[in-house]
């Protein structure tokens, strides 16, 4: 039978069809270039204005985080930049997709390169604050920099980092949302001329629904919202998905040599993690519930709906404030 060639994309959903982690599945879609391109336009001041096909040429040295990129794509997947972070008593941070990107020049401006680190976050209530998380990645994204780009004496040398979340399985109310966190500059007494280079760290958070909650959510979807949601929640076939990225976004997703029927659809994948999802984002309820000492409300949780219901409602609140 004659043999159809994928590109990274059309391998990258093909392989869900191996029962691999849903994680790593992922990760591997995360980390073609013509997703991070949307990515870069959709979240970041720098790349708002460009075409995604002019994006994609600045996106260099990626790496996925424990995921082989399949042979002989290497040139449009992400690879080469360490994707481990290891501090003295500190430990490793692993990233999911980490990459260089340079902020082309203009005229009398010079290029700009940038450190960006894309993450899957199925479970929106894990247990503890995601932006604290994004955070302490931005920093540690900072600190990499000591040996590197610097040698502790010129800091104009660092160059600025994004930490994106791309979080799945949100609630109604929060899905389809962006949100944004950067440090800013405020003036608290007297007047001063300052032009400080404060804008080092930027943390992102796109919030998508499950595919139970797309009808319902309060907040209408951009179109990089919508391709996010055709990509990795969205249930069909493989062959409907591939027209319907290639159609509607202008994606890549074949120059196929190998027979559709050998792919599978990321969404029927999806679904079935849809009972372990759900386990471990008790768990994270339960976790924040221990974290308070709340031993009677885990009880009583394990045994009425409604309460649970309500305590998930209540930790929301909580990580929200």
């Amino acid at each position: 039978m004659k043999q159809n060639k994928l590109n990274h994309l059309g391998q990258s959903i093909a392989s869900s069809d191996n029962k691999a982690e849903y994680d790593d599945a992922v990760k591997e879609l995360l980390a073609d270039k013509q997703l991070l391109a949307w990515i870069l336009k959709w979240t970041t001041e720098e790349f708002v204005s460009m075409e995604i096909d002019d994006i994609i040429p600045c996106i260099e040295n990626p790496m996925i985080s424990n995921i082989p990129v399949y042979p002989g794509l290497t040139n449009e997947a992400i690879e080469g930049m360490r994707n481990e972070s290891k501090v003295v008593g500190e430990g490793y941070v692993t990233y999911d997709v980490r990459f260089n990107v340079m902020i082309p020049g203009d005229g009398d401006k010079k290029a700009i390169r940038m450190i960006v680190d894309v993450e899957a976050q199925k479970n929106p209530y894990p247990g503890y604050d995601l932006i604290s998380r994004g955070v302490f990645y931005g920093g540690r994204m900072l600190s990499d920099q000591m040996g590197r780009n610097l040698d502790g004496k010129d800091y104009d040398k660092l160059e600025k980092v994004y930490s994106i979340w791309i979080v799945f399985n949100c609630p109604a109310k929060n899905a389809n949302t962006t949100t944004t966190y950067k440090l800013k500059q405020e003036m608290t007494h007297g007047k001063a001329e300052l032009n400080h280079r404060y804008d080092l760290m930027t943390i992102v958070e796109v919030r998508l629904p499950g595919f139970e909650n797309q009808a319902g959510s309060h907040n209408k979807p951009t179109r990089f919202h919508e391709m996010l949601y055709d990509v990795f929640v969205r249930r069909e076939d493989p062959e409907q998905k591939m027209k319907r990225l290639e159609e509607k976004y202008n994606l890549r997703t074949k120059d196929l040599e190998r027979s559709v029927k050998d792919m599978c659809n990321l969404s029927d994948y999806v679904e079935e993690r849809g009972i372990q999802q759900g386990m471990e984002q008790l768990n994270g309820l339960y976790s924040w519930l221990i974290n308070q000492n709340r031993m009677d409300d885990v009880k009583t949780a394990t045994t009425d709906p409604a309460y649970q219901k309500q305590l998930f409602a209540e930790m929301e609140a909580a990580m929200n404030s």
